[in-house]
């Protein structure tokens, strides 16, 4: 049983710990797809301080959809009340939606849309880069540099502070990284951001930032709080995501000749190839912060308990997508979460979907098939974020 001290009783019980458990650092997917096989749907777990996990579909949704009950105050778990506040992530509402609406047409795919030739342009460059070379460690060589160069480029950041910037995230993100040094991490980003701010106020560019800076917001312009929470969303959101979107679904494609072919084959098959690899290979579990006492799939939560929504669980369920753990093209429908659910639906997915096209349709024109090179380790990141640190690929070179 699991047992708050002086509290209810929590269970059912279940060990997991979503940072350090063996078989997630292992293999990312393998891992939570045995916890999918072997645990409850929803249990508590004593694990970084005792949270409950949703482990189905059904759950997820649920909790993703009531942000009533189930808050995102509290990004972390166990939750850190010295986190910085991440505008409008970590909103609840109603204060998130006039944040969200105010950022949303940044966003949206006709804003996206005129940023294709640039993005298509870095592809060609990264990619071009490494082509002649037959391999890469694809994670440093390409798998960052291609959508943090697009995102730094986006947002104002200078790109001759691109091995700062992504080695910073990178630590952040490393789940093993313990609180003071997190906080250290911290205080660069919002120094970089504050730095970038006030250049930004004294000389207006073609940039996001530029624009948020001077934008109305509900009759004023934004505060330098508001503006700094915005921007540490979007610097940890923009310099990691898509990072981890490729590189898990490179080593898919380097694995399925198949779907490799499809791939160089049929540029047209790209954006579904795209949805299926995100739907398989999901990378975020979501923390809540439970406000009130509720009941998910007749499990009984407390106000004041944590939960973690591992965001694979739709895309892997079975009601949902018949024989989800193979990958393919013939679904009528293909239902996930791996950018979000609800209120908190990822901003940038179209920017991410059009990253992600763009780059397997130009690595498909540049190089074409390509494989996991022999005995090279994969390296593998728990938590929140999950990461594949490492991937070694080899080709022929044409």
């Amino acid at each position: 049983m699991g047992e708050a001290v002086g509290g209810p009783v929590r269970e059912p019980v279940f060990e997991f710990d979503y940072v350090r458990d063996p078989a997630i650092l292992a293999d990312v997917h393998a891992g939570y797809w045995r916890l999918k096989e072997t645990a409850p749907p929803v249990f508590w777990t004593p694990c970084n301080g005792g949270h409950w996990v949703v482990n189905c579909a059904d759950a997820a949704i649920e909790v993703l959809r009531h942000p009533d009950r189930f808050s995102s105050k509290f990004l972390s778990i166990p939750p850190n009340p010295n986190q910085p506040r991440m505008i409008p992530e970590s909103l609840d509402p109603p204060e998130h939606r006039p944040y969200r609406q105010l950022l949303r047409p940044y966003f949206e795919s006709k804003a996206i849309e005129p940023l294709e030739p640039r993005i298509t342009e870095w592809a060609e460059k990264l990619i071009g880069d490494v082509a002649d070379k037959g391999g890469c460690e694809f994670v440093d060589a390409l798998g960052s540099r291609f959508p943090v160069s697009v995102f730094m480029e986006m947002f104002g950041f200078p790109l001759d502070q691109f091995d700062f910037f992504r080695a910073t995230v990178v630590e952040y993100f490393d789940a093993q990284v313990d609180d003071q040094r997190r906080m250290e991490l911290t205080m660069q980003i919002l120094g970089a951001l504050t730095q970038l701010i006030e250049a930004r106020r004294v000389e207006p560019k073609d940039d996001l930032v530029s624009t948020l800076v001077h934008v109305d917001f509900e009759g004023r312009k934004l505060s330098q709080d508001e503006l700094i929470s915005i921007g540490f969303l979007m610097f940890l959101a923009g310099l990691d995501t898509v990072v981890n979107a490729l590189a898990f679904g490179m080593r898919h494609l380097a694995n399925d000749a198949a779907l490799r072919t499809r791939m160089i084959e049929d540029h047209d098959a790209i954006p579904a190839i795209v949805e299926e690899l995100m739907r398989r290979y999901t990378f975020v579990s979501t923390p809540r912060y439970i406000t009130q006492d509720t009941v998910v799939s007749g499990v009984q939560f407390y106000a004041g308990d944590s939960v973690l929504v591992p965001l694979n669980v739709v895309g892997w369920d079975e009601k949902l997508t018949s024989c989800p753990a193979e990958v393919r093209l013939d679904r009528p429908h293909c239902r996930h979460a791996g950018f979000g659910s609800g209120i908190h639906t990822c901003l940038g997915i179209h920017l991410a979907r059009l990253e992600m096209v763009t780059f397997y349709r130009t690595w498909a024109e540049k190089i074409g098939h390509f494989r996991i090179a022999e005995q090279a380790p994969l390296r593998f990141r728990g938590g929140s974020v999950q990461a594949l640190e490492a991937l070694h690929l080899e080709w022929e070179p044409k």
